[in-house]
């Protein structure tokens, strides 16, 4: 089987970039800008697992409330 050059490349891109030496080049740029963040004074804050932004709520029904 023989594939384009787009495709090759494309190929190429995705395992670069889903490879550990690209994963390790993210890993230090964010820790990179964490300490950053940390020496200008940012804070971070441990969030709960079980944390909602939004709690769920009762379920609303609408059936039989509209006009016949």
């Amino acid at each position: 089987m023989s594939t384009t050059p787009d495709i090759d490349t494309a190929l190429s891109a995705e395992i670069l970039t889903h490879s550990a030496r690209a994963k390790d080049g993210v890993r230090q740029s964010l820790a990179s800008d964490v300490d950053a963040f940390l020496r200008q004074g940012g804070k971070i804050a441990e969030v709960p697992r079980d944390f909602r932004a939004d709690p769920p709520r009762k379920p609303e029904s609408n059936y039989g409330r509209g006009s016949i």
